[in-house]
């Protein structure tokens, strides 16, 4: 099993909307992946300063599931059209 968490940091003036829209396409790219076993991602609680502004969580069966998502074209236009456009930094990890 592979988790693959990213966090995001957004550029200042990103709009709820944009947030929201982020969030929408990343339900349907994800619907269209039968390698993601689960899939949990959401805005930050604001509980304290310091932490990102969203975070996904997803997990792949194995290393092979992973990467065929990130060389995945709908992927790469997500990427493209709703991270590029707002995402002023981004941390990720897998184990």
């Amino acid at each position: 099993m592979v988790t693959h968490i990213a966090l995001f940091t957004w550029l200042p003036g990103v709009s709820d909307e944009q947030v929201t829209a982020f969030g929408e396409a990343l339900d349907k790219l994800a619907a269209l992946r039968s390698d993601i076993a689960t899939i949990r991602h959401g805005r930050d609680l604001a509980y304290r300063g310091g932490n990102g502004d969203y975070a996904l969580v997803a997990t792949f069966a194995d290393k092979a599931g992973w990467e065929d998502y990130q060389a995945d074209p709908a992927h790469k236009a997500f990427v493209r059209d709703f991270v590029t456009p707002i995402q002023a930094s981004r941390l990720t990890i897998q184990f």
